[in-house]
């Protein structure tokens, strides 16, 4: 690999590494511009409603026995009248508010005042974040290839599916794809074929007791490949990189024959192909034969999957044509005991259960309680569900209870966070707070060995809601590091350490209540205030400043000589950006930035939003500490040293296909 490369890839890895906002939105939403993020674009969870073109303002409602739709004020049908208001939709506490946007547009524009302000997108693909991602991983590529592969390698075995997603695409369409080299018409060797890394990707599967969410691609992340390849956006770069060929078609590259494998593999497997059908994934499974034009070798297939096959329009189909299938399973008519009975004879999963319980029984508890028994329920699943629990009158019951806490014990992100919100008991909020921080902890317990943090906030006077926001934050590290491990200052023009009584939200809030953004600015003197707490010869430390760079006049002043007086030898900065209304219209500072630069060490920005989404703390975190170099001052023995990321994407091995595909 090429080593004097690596600093760009570096740097690229380290970006998409900590970017949290998701490929692929399950529900509609609008897109509108912001500097704020690297995609230069944000995306809201938004809904909108018809309204009467002659009262905008009026309520609308439903004729009761018909599919009209009614003005309150003058009783107009407004169906399809083509205006159509937005409306974003914004978590506060466990209410949802809505506040207007605009109007739609026939083209996806949201029109308030006569300008666009945002673009209407339906559920799915977020394309600036799938071409910025994959054009991340493209420019990798360019620098070093190996390297590429490696990185691809690594992330399969990762919890985080848009990136696995986006790695196996690029992978199955890049362009060294095991070419032979001949010389006077004699073969000398043949390329490397990285091309096998993507299909390795696709068709490694997990036995159910070793089951994650990383280190598998699901039926519906193989229908994402697809999409991705298929986006506009993302077929460009493949023709500027040269690997297609057509001008009109996006280039799929192995695609097809992965698919064809792993639709063949499922088929030779039965049983594989009914775990699929129990667990709800037919039609996913039926799209990728249409995408791919997979052929089944018999007529069992289409039996398994319950789909009776029609003659195609040119006749070419010879398999179950006309042939009477099985129909699909239903539980229409059951009582409940016999639901109940059905459910602990066949194991049936939860979410198949939803799709199956007929609606005359519905979920009760009786339904709910032989599904967990049965073994049904992830531990996922039962934090997700603890609210229905909750309602249910289940949280009491012993065998319950048990299982919650074997969930709890073993969770792996911080969706607990969210979940606890909608929560009335206050011992269950516990649980789930227990949840979270179990899952920030065994995130980053590998990668912060040898590590001490550092939290500085900035509270002068531009910083106006840089306090909410660290009261918000804090806790996310004080779970993550034992407590001798985090150290927290606050400064304006003095820098002050901010003794937490407690590792929790209500302790760091208890810490920050009596003080207000006031003062000038000293970056150095929220590092000086935490000089006691000096690094020992075996750790590195990772100092994160919350702030806007604006430092005491003139704003761009570098604070390298307190920091290398305070002796905490950082060997990373992160930096949370806090743009305030106080700042508006202001170039940024490069304080911290400069700094960094001046020392020697990268400086991870981190996006303002990336701790708000309690699903990606541990992902953010565990990826930040294990960017953060490793000081060459360090003591340890070889087994001891903390791997950075880098060093371990190039440690990892190519991935293999499995034996019966290779």
């Amino acid at each position: 690999m090429d080593t004097e490369r690596m600093g760009a890839a570096e740097t690229i890895v380290q970006s998409i590494m900590t970017y949290t906002d998701h490929m692929f939105h399950n529900r509609c939403g609008i897109v509108s511009p912001d500097a704020r993020f690297k995609v230069g674009v944000r995306w809201e969870y938004a809904t909108h409603r018809e309204k009467c073109l002659a009262h905008p303002d009026a309520n609308v409602r439903p004729e009761k026995g018909t599919k009209r739709l009614l003005c309150a004020e003058c009783q107009a049908d407004v169906r399809g009248s083509g205006l159509r208001v937005v409306y974003r939709k914004t978590l506060v506490g466990k209410k949802t508010v809505e506040t207007r946007v605009g109007v739609l547009s026939g083209n996806g524009d949201v029109l308030e005042g006569g300008r666009a302000v945002a673009q209407w997108r339906e559920a799915g693909m977020f394309r600036e974040v799938a071409k910025w991602m994959y054009e991340s991983v493209a420019n990798v590529w360019v620098l070093d290839n190996e390297f590429a592969a490696r990185w691809a390698s690594h992330s399969f075995s990762e919890d985080h599916k848009d990136r696995a997603v986006v790695m196996a695409a690029f992978m199955l369409v890049q362009a060294r794809k095991g070419d032979p080299h001949t010389e006077d018409g004699k073969l000398l060797f043949r390329d490397e074929d990285f091309r096998n890394v993507g299909e390795a990707m696709v068709l490694h599967t997990k036995g159910r007791k070793e089951k994650k969410d990383g280190g598998e691609i699901s039926p519906r992340m193989l229908l994402r490949v697809h999409e991705l390849l298929s986006l506009p956006e993302v077929a460009e770069v493949n023709r500027r990189l040269g690997f297609g060929v057509s001008a009109r078609r996006p280039c799929l590259g192995r695609w097809p024959k992965a698919v064809e494998k792993w639709l063949r593999f499922r088929e030779e497997n039965p049983k594989m192909l009914e775990g699929l059908v129990k667990s709800g994934q037919k039609g996913t499974v039926l799209e990728l034969c249409q995408r791919s034009g997979y052929r089944p070798g018999s007529s069992k297939f289409f039996e398994i999957l319950g789909v009776r096959q029609k003659q195609a329009k040119d006749g070419h189909r010879t398999i179950a044509i006309g042939q009477d299938i099985k129909a699909a399973a239903s539980w229409e008519g059951m009582t409940e005991e016999q639901v109940c009975e059905a459910i602990l004879r066949e194991k049936v999963g939860y979410k198949r259960v939803v799709g199956l319980v007929p609606k005359a029984v519905g979920l009760t508890r009786a339904v709910m309680v032989a599904c967990i028994e049965a073994g049904g329920v992830s531990d996922k699943e039962m934090i997700i569900l603890m609210p229905t629990l909750e309602d249910l009158g289940l949280l009491e019951v012993q065998s319950v209870k048990e299982r919650i806490s074997r969930a709890v014990a073993a969770a792996e992100d911080q969706r607990a966070t969210n979940v606890a919100a909608r929560m009335r008991s206050q011992s269950a909020k516990e649980q789930l707070a227990e949840a979270s921080d179990n899952a920030v902890k065994a995130a980053v317990e590998e990668v912060m060995k040898g590590m001490r943090l550092y939290v500085v906030v900035d509270i002068s006077s531009s910083q106006e809601g840089a306090i909410e926001k660290a009261k918000a934050q804090v806790p996310k590290f004080l779970g993550a590091f034992s407590e001798d491990k985090v150290h927290v200052s606050y400064f304006n023009t003095v820098g002050r350490e901010l003794k937490i009584p407690h590792p929790s939200a209500a302790g760091v809030a208890k810490a920050f209540s009596g003080l207000v953004a006031s003062g000038g600015t000293d970056y150095g003197q929220g590092v000086i205030a935490l000089e006691s707490h000096k690094p020992s010869d075996d750790e590195d430390a990772l100092i994160i400043f919350i702030g806007d760079e604006f430092n005491k006049p003139p704003h761009d002043l570098s604070f390298k000589d307190e920091v290398q007086r305070s002796g905490i030898r950082p060997s990373a900065f992160g930096l949370i950006v806090n743009l305030s209304p106080n700042t508006a219209g202001f170039p940024r500072g490069h304080s911290v930035r400069r700094t960094a630069a001046e020392l020697s060490i990268p400086c991870f920005e981190i996006e303002e939003g990336s701790f708000s989404d309690p699903y990606e703390i541990p992902r953010v975190l565990r990826n930040l500490i294990a960017s953060t170099p490793v000081s060459a001052a360090r003591t340890v023995t070889a087994a001891e040293r903390r791997r950075t990321l880098v060093e371990t994407i190039m440690q990892t091995p190519l991935l293999q296909k499995p034996a019966w595909a290779a």
